[in-house]
Order: structure tokens, then C-alpha cells, then sequence
């Protein structure tokens, strides 16, 4: 018989479902209010975000974005990830300020009613699926804006996105 803390976590701590990779897909950009934000998609159905869910996060969570976009410590870039999971719709906004911090805000919604979008009051951050976002969106950002020898280029770094193939 296993004792103290590994005989806890053999008890407790199981893989409910293996691990299935999702496919991450840019939608659009977006352009408002001053930002320029990255819109991905994530689906847990293997199937693409309805347009729907997609258009009532743009119009319910993007103003949530703080103003005015570009500031001293502020560039009005960011991204949002949409992601169709299995018990819940998630909504994930995140940009960039003082240079290289990523100011991050989560919001939900049920799956059966996509207008009903509310901010998150728990401290969850993100699933291994957005996690992957980003990090690729981290790399994008040290690469285009904090590693280069010339001005920051916040162009690049919108024109940096990704897509991971299923």
C-alpha cells in the first residue's frame, strides 16, 4: 500500500479524456475603437466556430477592451480567442502593455446561448488549447516588437498568426 502524498494523487488526480489536440484557425482581424485585435477560433467538435458566436463576441467583448487604445504604456494591439469547448463557450482577451506584459481578461458564455456573454469571476486563465495561442502569440510579440534592432513593428506582429492544421 502506497503512502503519504503519491497515494493521494494516484487516487485523485486522473485523466478523464486523452488528450485530443484542437485546430487553432485565425478568423479576422479587427479593427475598432482604436484596436487591432487577432480573432482566433478553437472548437472541442472538431468543426469550425459558428459565424454567430464569432459576431457576438466581436460586439460583446471587444468593448471591453480598456480606452483609449494606444497610450504611453499602451499599443492597441491584443488578440481574442474563441473557443467552443465542450461544457462552455470561452472568450479570451488579451493585449499588450509596458512593453511586455499581456493584460488578459476571460469571459463565458453557455453553449446553447452565445448572447449571454459574462466576464469570468474565477481565477482561471486558459485551457492547454489557448495556451497554445499564446504562446505563439508571446513568440510573435518578442520577435516583431521586443526583438528587433529597428522601432517596434506592430504590423508584423499582426501579420504574425497562427494557424495549427488539425
Amino acid at each position: 500500500m502506497k503512502q503519504g502524498i503519491d497515494a493521494d494523487c494516484d487516487e485523485t488526480m486522473r485523466v478523464i479524456e486523452p488528450y485530443t489536440k484542437r485546430s487553432v484557425t485565425f478568423l479576422t482581424q479587427v479593427d475598432s475603437e482604436g484596436w487591432r485585435v487577432k480573432v482566433y477560433g478553437i472548437s472541442a467538435n472538431s468543426e469550425a466556430v459558428p459565424a454567430e458566436l464569432v459576431d457576438e463576441a466581436i460586439a460583446q467583448v471587444l468593448p471591453q477592451l480598456p480606452q483609449p487604445a494606444v497610450s504611453e504604456d499602451r499599443y492597441g494591439v491584443g488578440f481574442l480567442i474563441i473557443h467552443q469547448g465542450k461544457q462552455r463557450n470561452w472568450f479570451l482577451l488579451d493585449w499588450w502593455e509596458h512593453e511586455d506584459i499581456l493584460f488578459h481578461r476571460l469571459f463565458s458564455s453557455p453553449l446553447d446561448s452565445c448572447r449571454t456573454i459574462s466576464a469570468e469571476k474565477s481565477s482561471a486563465t486558459a485551457c492547454v488549447h489557448e495556451l497554445q495561442v499564446i504562446s505563439l502569440e508571446s513568440e510573435a510579440w518578442v520577435k516583431t516588437v521586443l526583438g528587433t534592432d529597428t522601432e517596434p513593428d506592430f504590423d508584423a506582429y499582426l501579420k504574425r498568426r497562427s494557424d495549427s492544421p488539425r
